[in-house]
Parts: C-alpha cells; structure tokens; sequence
C-alpha cells in the first residue's frame, strides 16, 4: 500500500495534462497543478537581475488558477475549464551554467538550492522550482537551461529527465 501511494503520489505530482499546458495565447505556461488550482508561469514579466555568466539571476511572476470543479466532476480533466486568477507572487532564481544548479529565493529571503537529486512532489518538496526556473532562463536568453540534464529519483530508484522535452515544446523550443 506504501509504494501504491507513493506511485500515485509520483504521477499526480506530474500529471499536468489535465490542465492546460498554457493560458492567455501562450504567455502563461503551467509549471505545477494540484487539486484544481495551477500555477503558470508569467514569461512576458521576466526581468534579468544579473548578467554575470557563468552565473545569472532572474525573476518571474507565477500566477495562480483555480479551475472549476463542476466541470472536473463533468469531463474529467480541466482542459478547457473556466477558471479564476487567484493571485500573482514573485519568484528569484539563481543560475549557475558550469555546475546547472539553480537555487531559488524563499518568500523570507533567504536562497535554497534546488536538488535534482531529490523528486519534489508535493509531499516532498518544491514541484513548480525547476520549470518555473526553465521558463524564466528561456523567455530571457532564448536557449535551454538543464537541456538534458539528469538528476536522479530516490523514491523510484532511477535517473530522471529533469526537463521533460514535452516542456520544452510547450516553451517553443
């Protein structure tokens, strides 16, 4: 039964095609849904921080959604739902190109590194960090960040894309 919840955990974590895969022609692009309500990430509010390669630092606003459960309940999925704005919140990211690490600033302040190492699903950690991280480097530079970086999955003991090349399409690149 743990490893039943655990699987399940692992797809919803990652099931976003039940949501649409972008809002508003394009602009907004899913990065984490659960339970009704996605997050997507704004790619025209982008603003570069700091231009110091190897390392960069960008900011983008995340706009919360709530989906409407009575169609869910109807069609099963949100794919064409009506759906409220809830709210638009600021996230940082930190770039290193030599070592493809990204950390992110806390709503306290403080920066945390993301682990590629760790699967961050919802129980366990922070979903939306490394697309929202991805759609933030690609609408600045207009070239892939993690490309076909691997991290790996200690629940499900294997390697993992960390950037599915599907989100790569939806960014148009």
């Amino acid at each position: 039964m743990i490893v039943l919840s655990m699987v399940m955990l692992t797809i919803e974590c990652c099931a976003y095609p039940l949501y649409p895969q972008t809002l508003d022609n394009g602009n907004l692009v899913a990065v984490d849904a659960h339970m009704g309500v996605a997050d997507y990430a704004d790619r025209s509010s982008v603003v570069v921080q700091r231009y110091e390669p190897p390392d960069y630092q960008i900011a983008i606003d995340i706009v919360a959604v709530q989906f409407s459960e009575d169609y869910f309940k109807e069609h099963k999925n949100y794919l064409h739902s009506p759906y409220t704005k809830l709210g638009v919140r600021t996230k940082c990211f930190r770039y290193n190109w030599n070592r493809k690490s990204v950390s992110y600033q806390r709503y306290d302040g403080t920066w945390h590194d993301w682990d590629i190492n760790r699967f961050n699903c919802h129980a366990d950690g922070q979903p939306l960090v490394p697309n929202t991280a991805e759609t933030a480097f690609v609408a600045a530079y207009n070239m892939r960040f993690y490309n076909e970086t691997m991290g790996y999955n200690p629940v499900l003991k294997e390697s993992y894309r960390v950037i599915d090349e599907e989100f790569y399409r939806t960014l148009g690149i």
